[in-house]
C-alpha cells in the first residue's frame, strides 16, 4: 500500500471517528450537588435524578424537584438579568388559556415540547412553563414543571 493511500485511509478514519463522536451525549447525576461546579448545567438545588443530553450549543435535561424549589431557582435566575425578565408570562398560561384557543395552544405547546425535549413523552396540558431569558443574543432556558409528579423538563440554548 502506498503512503498516499495509507494517509488517505487514516484521514477518512479520523473523519468518521470525529463525526460519530459529535453526536448527542448523555450524563446522569443523582443530585444537584453531583453536577460539577464548572458545568453549563444548572438545576435547582433540590433536583434529583438528573439526566442531561448535550447537543450543539444547547442541552436538555430531566430531573425531579418540587414546585417551591423550582420557583425559587427560576426567580434567582431571572434576578440575574432583571432587564430581560421584567414581564415573564404566567407559568399557568396553558391551564388558564381561553377555552376556544386552548386546544390549539395545547397542540402548539406539545409540538414545541417535542422539538425541544426530543419526544412528547411527559407532556401534559397541566404543566407549568417558565422561561428565563439569559442573553439578548438568544440565550434562553425553558423549564416545564409537572405539578402532579414534580418531574421537570429543561431546555437551554446558549448564545
Amino acid at each position: 500500500m502506498s503512503a498516499r493511500l495509507r494517509n488517505t485511509n487514516a484521514l477518512v478514519a479520523c473523519l468518521i471517528v470525529a463525526t460519530i463522536g459529535c453526536g448527542p451525549s448523555t450524563e446522569t447525576f443523582n443530585s444537584a450537588s453531583s453536577v460539577p461546579s464548572n458545568s453549563v448545567i444548572e438545576v435547582p438545588s433540590n433536583a434529583t435524578h438528573i439526566a442531561v443530553t448535550h447537543l450543539s450549543g444547547q442541552h436538555r435535561a430531566t430531573f425531579t424537584a418540587d414546585l417551591q424549589g423550582v420557583q425559587q431557582w427560576v426567580d434567582d435566575l431571572r434576578a440575574l438579568k432583571p432587564e430581560l425578565n421584567s414581564t415573564p408570562r404566567s407559568p399557568n398560561w396553558l391551564v388558564d388559556a381561553n377555552e376556544y384557543l386552548k386546544p390549539t395552544l395545547i397542540n402548539e405547546e406539545r409540538d414545541t415540547f417535542t422539538l425541544r425535549m426530543g419526544s412528547p413523552s411527559g407532556f401534559s396540558e397541566h404543566m407549568l412553563k417558565f422561561v428565563i431569558v439569559r442573553s439578548t443574543r438568544g440565550g434562553v432556558t425553558t423549564l416545564w414543571h409537572d405539578p402532579h409528579t414534580s418531574r421537570n423538563y429543561l431546555w437551554a440554548v446558549y448564545r
